[in-house]
């Protein structure tokens, strides 16, 4: 199979401007896949000079789908994806301005655990707890209107594309989520420590959780904490200050996996 290869006057008409970086690409394959699967791509481009055969069947797979399709050079790779691993392809991505919160609501039917991401902007972070979100069957993620995690083309490459499967909920004021949430059945856990906390090994976890993450250095707002029901944390050596935000999110996830399993 023969692809064509673009000349250098086209390829220089392709240049961005410096340090032009769009937010609205994935990149790499498996990304790249995710995207594709979940309809989420408006082009694609590749290497041009490409042999890899996943590259190869993920661009037979958008012209199949009618897709713009584009043969560029690694430079262009390099200052599209700010000089990342790209493995030598990316997508452009389509708008899409995730799960409503009452579609979401309407969704979880039995046991359910909904997260709420309280100030995680580090997209190693968020991208692993999106895809441990997938991995657990997670309803919901709830990501914050103002000063929290968007979803980057770091987060997609570092959830390895599940941020395209994972049930997203458009950003809102985490307040407002609360409410309805609560007005759903669900009851509030804040990871936490401090006074007033649960060990998270022995909680017993409600049937319907809506858990609180927050970032590794503020933890979960003030606000938050005293609209939670519940508050809980992790046994751990002494030795050991804090977990990572991502790391700690699966542990969670997981506890209430334990007590309420898949298909209860």
């Amino acid at each position: 199979m023969v692809f064509a290869v673009p000349s250098n006057d086209a390829m220089a008409r392709l240049r961005p401007k410096p340090n032009s970086t769009p937010m609205d690409i994935a990149f790499g394959v498996n990304a790249s896949s995710m995207a594709l699967r979940h309809r989420r791509v408006r082009s694609l481009s590749y290497l041009a000079e490409t042999r890899n055969k996943r590259v190869l069947a993920l661009v037979e797979e958008a012209r199949a789908a009618g897709l713009h399709v584009e043969p560029v050079d690694n430079e262009r790779l390099e200052e599209l994806t700010g000089s990342a691993v790209h493995q030598g392809v990316l997508v452009r991505l389509r708008k899409d301005a995730g799960l409503h919160m009452d579609t979401a609501l309407e969704q979880a039917t039995g046991p359910s655990l909904v997260l709420l991401l309280d100030g995680i902007t580090d997209p190693q972070n968020v991208g692993a707890i999106l895809r441990t979100s997938v991995a657990a069957g997670v309803r919901a993620i709830v990501l914050p209107k103002r000063r929290g995690a968007t979803l980057t083309p770091g987060v997609h490459r570092a959830s390895v594309g599940l941020s395209f499967a994972a049930p997203v909920v458009e950003p809102t004021n985490l307040s407002r989520a609360i409410d309805a949430l609560r007005e759903a059945g669900f009851w509030v856990v804040a990871a936490h420590s401090g006074e007033q906390t649960q060990t998270a090994t022995t909680f017993d976890w409600p049937e319907r959780t809506a858990l609180v993450l927050g970032s590794e250095s503020d933890g979960v707002s003030r606000l938050l904490q005293d609209r939670a029901d519940f508050k809980v944390e992790l046994p751990m050596d002494s030795q050991v200050e804090s977990l990572n935000v991502g790391v700690a999110a699966g542990v969670l996830m997981y506890l209430w996996r334990r007590q309420w399993p898949a298909g209860d």
